[in-house]
């Protein structure tokens, strides 16, 4: 796991300082994300790699977006994975997704609530 699992300055910097704008986007992000990973996770479990390939650009996008960068590089692994037909590789990466995504959320919910 990252030691800085979400980068609060480039998020905001990114959003030029809109501090509405970025508690939006961080709420959708709780919601998002961990809805994002299990269809993933389903999908890779499954051998479906359009799927796998949809849902992990999806988590990278999401992630990438927040300045999360461990957890989008993940997925960003898993995509290219994914693409080239090797979901067993892909799968192997999913341990290190759950533990990355629950430190990020961690985070993102210690920011909304302050």
């Amino acid at each position: 796991m990252s030691e800085v699992v979400f980068n609060e300055q480039a998020f905001y910097r990114h959003l030029g300082g809109d501090r509405e704008l970025a508690s939006e986007i961080l709420k959708v992000y709780m919601v998002d994300a961990p809805a994002r990973t299990e269809s993933l996770a389903e999908a890779v479990k499954n051998g479906d790699q359009a799927l796998a390939v949809k849902y992990s650009h999806a988590l990278k996008g999401i992630s990438a977006t927040i300045r999360a960068t461990a957890i989008a590089l993940l997925a960003e692994k898993i995509e290219m994975f994914s693409r080239k037909g090797d979901l067993d590789r892909a799968k192997s990466l999913m341990p290190k997704v759950y533990l990355e995504l629950d430190a990020v959320l961690a985070a993102v919910q210690e920011h909304l609530s302050k």
